[in-house]
């Protein structure tokens, strides 16, 4: 049985941050709706309706909290390296306009991730590890992350989808870590939108707090983390 737990939390720890607690989250008080918008690069061969679907799965969990994820479309674009490194490298050089509190990278599919599915098949059916990475977020200011929103196999289905990755991914840039129960993550999201209604956040913009609560109340705040001046 605790072998049958290990395996579980192994291969689901890409696709949740914790099991939800709806008892406790049914008495916390989440304040007035409030949107984040979301800038999106997106590769070539993700159709409109794909992403509609995508942010329709992501607000449908984000209304637990009165929050919505409104897509901000930035367009195509060539993925910017193979690895979810050079994905995000790519993102801390994007900086955050006047109609974006987060960017979003979708990360579509090619030839060598049908390679690189056949090499991590043969690790998880030796040791029964996934090593693929199906998305990230950034920890120093929580702003920016990619999801993996094609599947290649049926088999990745087994373990999560676009929709699960985009809902795990989004928790984090709420600024909630991993944990095993939600309880921790429900305050987080509570101490987030109770800064958002501070006087001093920019206005129209949403604030981030990463998981050891640096703020970040204004878009030159998040950019200057990222540009540093000579």
């Amino acid at each position: 049985m605790r072998l049958s737990i290990v395996f579980l939390l192994l291969t689901m720890h890409c696709t949740t941050v914790g099991f939800h607690e709806d008892s406790i989250r049914e008495t916390m008080d989440f304040g007035q709706m409030r949107e984040i918008k979301v800038c999106t690069l997106s590769e070539n061969g993700i159709e409109a309706e794909e992403i509609e679907s995508l942010f329709s799965a992501w607000n449908e969990e984000l209304k637990l909290y009165s929050l919505r994820a409104i897509y901000v479309d930035q367009g195509k674009m060539e993925r910017p390296g193979f690895t979810g490194f050079d994905i995000l490298s790519f993102l801390y050089t994007v900086p955050l306009t006047k109609e974006c509190d987060r960017i979003l990278y979708l990360k579509g599919r090619q030839w060598k991730d049908l390679l690189y599915e056949f090499f991590t098949l043969g690790i998880f059916a030796g040791i029964g590890i996934k090593l693929e990475m199906q998305g990230a977020v950034e920890t120093h200011t929580n702003t920016r992350g990619y999801i993996k929103a094609k599947y290649i196999s049926t088999l990745q289905l087994l373990f999560t989808s676009p929709k699960s990755t985009l809902v795990h991914e989004g928790y984090h840039l709420l600024g909630c870590g991993h944990q095993l129960f939600m309880q921790a993550c429900y305050e987080d999201i509570q101490k987030l939108k109770s800064i958002s209604a501070q006087p001093d956040v920019e206005a129209g913009f949403f604030p981030s707090r990463t998981t050891t609560d640096n703020r970040f109340l204004r878009r030159v705040d998040v950019n200057g983390v990222f540009y540093k001046k000579d």
